[in-house]
């Protein structure tokens, strides 16, 4: 198997040479090696801003910090590490960077509502018990606004939950909801083209779009959970958990690579569900999703 991705990837890299293009991961490390023999070339900053900074690569923070002009410069980073970051056992010292002291946690979200976030901590911490509690920045719930809770639509199979997704997203249409207010999130690439497809066979052609393949407009944006960070809305949906689950359960996982992408998993979950600002409504096929519902009786109580 060794062998084989070797020569896997030893063929793809052959294939951009003979393309002359480049994979995505290449351009930080050709944009590092010109940089150590070229530092001239590049300018100079008093102030870099890094937004979303829990999904850079320590290559892109050297790269970063090379720009940054001697002495007095200042690097102001902004970080949820609840999606990415910790996951991959960063830390800021691994990566240069001495954040001790002066660092501020950010406790009140504009975002969602308490009953949404409620709902997303207690998910993260059913699934990662035995996670810190910096682990989690937890929002002062208190200054957060009221709004309604999650709901749970559960599915006979996994093949209904696009019709009756793209049936709660027209009823949302019809009752006059903007198009871009409303976003949904599938488990898989598939699927979420699925969804798509679904969508503007009830509304028409372009009524719902990927977001990453198309600029900003008036369209439901459909894409995957992976595809999720950075994306906001009034209204999400979250569709596919299934597939989650079940891969969790594969027999096939060691101990250690359960424990790994059930930690992955749910922090993607996490990222998902604090996209929605005032509902947030959850398929499930099959049974099984019993755990969704215990978690919201716990919120109504």
């Amino acid at each position: 198997m060794r062998k084989r991705v070797f020569a896997t990837v030893t063929d793809y890299q052959k294939r951009l040479r003979a393309q002359n293009t480049l994979d995505w991961g290449d351009v930080p490390r050709i944009v590092w090696r010109y940089m150590q023999d070229n530092p001239e070339y590049f300018p100079k900053y008093d102030f870099i801003f890094v937004d979303e900074a829990q999904f850079f690569a320590p290559l892109w923070f050297a790269i970063i910090k090379e720009l940054l002009k001697p002495g007095n410069a200042h690097l102001f980073v902004m970080a949820d590490p609840t999606q990415v970051f910790l996951g991959r056992g960063a830390s800021w010292r691994s990566l240069g960077l001495e954040a001790r002291g002066r660092s501020q946690h950010l406790k009140r979200s504009y975002r969602a509502t308490r009953q949404i976030m409620e709902f997303a901590t207690l998910l993260y911490r059913q699934r990662l018990p035995d996670e810190r509690d910096d682990d989690i920045l937890v929002p002062d719930m208190l200054t957060m606004p009221e709004g309604v809770l999650p709901q749970v639509i559960s599915v006979a199979a996994s093949q209904d939950e696009n019709e009756l997704i793209a049936g709660e997203i027209e009823r949302f249409v019809r009752e006059g909801y903007p198009r871009q207010d409303l976003l949904a999130l599938h488990a898989t690439g598939e699927g979420a083209d699925g969804l798509v497809r679904a969508v503007n066979s009830r509304l028409g052609n372009d009524a719902a779009m990927n977001p990453k393949d198309t600029y900003p407009g008036n369209y439901v944006r459909v894409t995957t959970l992976n595809a999720g960070g950075g994306l906001e809305s009034p209204i999400v949906f979250i569709v596919g958990l299934r597939t989650l689950f079940e891969k969790e359960q594969s027999l096939r996982l060691s101990d250690e690579e359960r424990e790994t992408l059930i930690k992955s998993n749910t922090r993607k979950l996490y990222m998902a569900i604090t996209r929605a600002g005032q509902r947030l409504v959850f398929t499930y096929a099959g049974s099984g999703g019993n755990v969704l519902d215990e978690l919201l009786g716990k919120l109504v109580r």
